[in-house]
């Protein structure tokens, strides 16, 4: 490819252990790409003057971000937000705790799992997520792996924000340390009353988790199999309602294998759009990053962003 590579690498990921993993492979990733400039973002700041300076003297990119989905997530948002978003390309290597994006993982580099093929590339559907703030301003966020309200969304909360526990567990072991976060969330979850709209229909109802899918793996080896593309133009929905904690335990157990069997209190869907009110601000989350609101409604833009291929 003509255009220049940007790897943009995220030191923090993964508790710190993201840089040590980049460090060991840093020579083979550029014996890939050669040509690439390598970038160190120390925080959110830093990241935006680094991608506003690529974006001013560039017409055409291809960012690699070597860190976790939050970095993903942050990379593919001041992407979509530029006038013409397809002048630009995205790959990764996962330097971080769960690194779902890159799921099913096909291609590694010393069992990093990378996606860096810039020869090739398919154009991905994003989630687009409009949402009124705490301070009663409209906002528009982006995500290109799933999305959540209930126990997922604030168990991402919980994990970007570890104890003591759950940052040693996140250092040592991921699958342990995403069930702790789950399972201490769970019991400490309260379901959430809500009204929700998709399909040209409305319901309240008691909410105890929502995903949203565009890409079915939610975190570690919890997933979906639902019958979801990157490029179909749908979002999966998939909905636990007025679930005890025992019931929860459960689906997370069930989830570890793909299962989630419709019922009275699951609902599974394919939509375009879904609109969700709440009277008090929920947790909802875009990529493993989370905020907080009333008034979220998500549709699909389609086609909108260049992915590479592994």
């Amino acid at each position: 490819m003509n255009a220049p590579i940007f790897i943009i690498v995220n030191p923090h990921c993964h508790q710190g252990a993201g840089w040590k993993r980049w460090e060991r492979i840093r020579d083979q990733v550029m014996d890939r790409l050669p040509a690439a400039k390598e970038i160190i973002a120390e925080n959110t700041d830093e990241l935006g003057l680094q991608l506003a300076g690529i974006f001013n003297t560039n017409e055409e990119a291809c960012f690699v971000s070597a860190g976790g989905d939050g970095s993903i997530h942050l990379i593919a948002n001041a992407i979509l937000r530029q006038k013409e978003p397809l002048k630009y390309m995205l790959g990764a290597v996962g330097l971080g705790s769960s690194n779902d994006f890159l799921k099913p993982f096909q291609s590694f580099v010393q069992n990093v799992p990378v996606r860096i093929n810039t020869n090739a590339y398919i154009v991905q559907d994003v989630g687009e997520v409009s949402y009124i703030n705490k301070n009663g301003v409209k906002q528009k966020e982006y995500f290109i792996i799933n999305a959540s309200i209930g126990v997922t969304a604030e168990g991402n909360a919980n994990f970007n924000n570890p104890g003591k526990v759950l940052q040693w567990l996140k250092r040592t072991h991921t699958g342990s340390a995403i069930t702790y976060a789950a399972l201490t969330t769970i019991f400490a979850y309260r379901n959430k009353p809500v009204t929700i709209r998709f399909n040209g229909e409305g319901t309240e109802m008691n909410v105890s988790n929502i995903n949203i899918l565009k890409i079915p793996f939610v975190s570690g080896s919890l997933h979906y199999k639902q019958n979801i593309l990157p490029d179909d133009g749908l979002l999966g929905l998939n909905i636990c309602r007025d679930m005890k904690r025992m019931e929860l335990i459960q689906t997370l157990m069930q989830l570890e294998k793909g299962k989630f069997t419709p019922g009275v209190k699951r609902i599974s869907a394919l939509a375009e759009n879904i609109h969700i009110l709440s009277t008090i601000p929920i947790v909802f989350e875009c990529d493993g990053e989370t905020t907080e609101s009333t008034d979220i409604e998500i549709i699909v833009r389609r086609q909108a962003i260049k992915i590479l291929k592994a």
